[in-house]
């Protein structure tokens, strides 16, 4: 029997979806073929794979991460995975292979010295495109390098011991707080501390936000910059689905945190283009300033301070609050932590004094470990090559990677390896950091040449924050029953704040 099927006869219609199917099938078995020839010359295995029940998009994991984020336990989640298939798995990322790894050899090899094989580009760039648009975090190759060349000189030693303009910011944090030692919640108290310090570094004027009368604007772009990096997490989560996120106020968002940060390039520009101008806003280096000294085109310019703005304000800002939310509830490592400091007298916390401080530079190591930031980072093979380890019955034999094939990896995961820090691994204690030295086991600011480039100026102002309340409060206590619990935007940070109460001791100073 023979029916109309659109125009088209019923039989005609299954003979020639049948032949559809029938070339993909084929294509897909050259390609797989093609693939163990590829495998076998290179003298390589294949890795654990995860059971997927859809083995054509694996839709299966993709609602079980989705699902995991959104109850708040996908780092738990991402651990027991590896504890499950191994440091080194394979999974179908919609039709795409990724293979995920926690092993230190592999992480080096995708970040180092296997450097020119990956990128990151054809990951990021649709992604972030419509708030980052083209810059240090989303270009690879020649752009990035002109990027890192912009961003480069605004991290030098002589501008990170800089301290005096974080020092007043800081000021304005504790003049925030109740005399009594009421309860306050300091997580969005870091987050305004970092974002006045960062526009000040940045642009060489402050926003100000912690002062009593912070203007409205300034008010909104918090807001508007917050929901712009959440906006850009449900991106990345849902990846080659992100088409599926439609959210106006996502994109209202974007446009008033690019008007206010246009205002300052406008300045800039201005500047740079008056040759009889000198730079009268700060007697430090201003990256804006400098980068318009090179480039007059706005856009470029906003795509590239973004790219240093959000790791540098949501990142520090994030670990500050990580931290404390540890140390409300360990009074012992409080109480160390402010004997360090206070051995130390009254003399100024420069930047060579902070390092000298042992304990608190294990504080800051241990929260970067347990509890991140940033959790992994992805890269796009854009040759074929191979990973070192993690293929065969052993995990010893190398993995070999196709163009366009993906690779998770899991900072989260080396931090949390008992193998590399005992079983004891998921404590938090800064003891473990005396004379250790942690090299490719310890990346919570990447490695090889995409190095965060701010990473000793985070860890500075972390120091020096860490230190400023460690003088000026004899206790600090939680007073919310809740452990930590993640709230996922680009990184993670406590889902219920940090809600402390405090009593002020008798040594305040900077």
């Amino acid at each position: 029997m023979k029916l109309p099927f659109y125009g088209f006869e019923f039989g005609l219609t299954l003979r020639l979806l049948s032949a559809v199917v029938l070339l993909y099938i084929c294509v897909r078995g050259a390609r797989y073929c093609l693939y163990v020839r590829s495998r076998k010359r290179r003298g390589c295995e294949e890795p654990p794979k995860y059971p997927h029940r859809d083995p054509f998009l694996g839709l299966d994991y993709w609602f079980e991460q989705r699902q995991a984020a959104q109850e708040s336990r996908w780092l738990p989640t991402s651990k027991a995975l590896f504890a499950r298939h191994g440091k080194t798995y394979e999974i179908n990322n919609l039709g795409q292979r990724m293979i995920h790894t926690m092993d230190a050899q592999n992480i080096q090899s995708v970040w180092a010295t296997d450097f020119k094989n990956w990128g990151l580009q054809p990951l990021r760039e649709g992604i972030a495109e419509p708030f980052f648009g083209h810059g240090l975090n989303t270009t690879d190759g020649e752009l990035w390098k002109h990027s890192r060349a912009l961003v480069r000189p605004t991290f030098k030693r002589t501008e990170i011991a800089n301290l005096e303009f974080l020092g007043r910011h800081v000021d304005h944090l504790l003049q925030q707080l109740p005399d009594d030692g009421a309860m306050v919640d300091l997580q969005p108290l870091f987050s305004r501390l970092i974002l006045d310090a960062s526009t000040e570094f940045l642009f060489g004027e402050s926003m100000d936000s912690l002062l009593p009368d912070s203007p409205q604007d300034c008010l909104d772009f918090i807001r508007a910059f917050d929901y712009c990096l959440y906006g850009l997490g449900r991106r990345v989560r849902l990846g080659q689905l992100r088409f599926l996120h439609r959210d106006r106020k996502w994109l209202e968002s974007i446009r008033i945190v690019h008007n206010r940060v246009d205002q300052y390039i406008d300045k800039a520009v201005e500047l740079a283009q008056d040759p009889r101008s000198v730079e009268k806003t700060s007697d430090r280096y201003v990256l804006i300033n400098q980068m318009a000294k090179q480039s007059q085109d706005k856009k470029a310019l906003r795509s590239e301070i973004l790219a240093v703005f959000m790791p540098g304000r949501d990142s520090t800002g994030h670990a500050l609050s990580n931290v404390f939310h540890v140390l409300a509830r360990r009074p012992d490592i409080y109480q160390t932590l402010r004997q360090e400091v206070l051995g130390c007298g009254d003399a100024e916390l420069s930047f060579e004094l902070l390092k000298s401080m042992k304990y608190l530079q294990g504080i800051l190591y241990e929260g970067h470990r347990t509890l991140p930031t940033t959790a992994q980072s992805y890269r796009m093979a854009l040759n074929d090559t191979q990973l070192p380890v993690g293929g065969g019955k052993d995990g010893n034999s190398p993995i070999y990677i196709r163009k366009g094939d993906t690779v998770m990896a899991s900072m989260w995961g080396l931090h949390q390896d008992q193998e590399i820090w005992g079983e004891d691994a998921a404590e938090f204690r800064p003891e473990r950091w005396e004379g250790l030295k942690a090299i490719w086991t310890f990346v919570p600011f990447l490695g090889g040449p995409r190095t965060c480039p701010a990473q000793q100026m985070v860890l500075t102002q972390e120091a020096y924050v860490l230190a400023r309340f460690a003088r000026a409060f004899e206790r600090i206590e939680s007073a919310d029953p809740n452990p930590w619990t993640e709230a996922r935007r680009i990184g993670f940070q406590s889902k219920y704040g940090v809600k402390v109460e405090y009593a002020f001791g008798s040594k305040i100073g900077n």
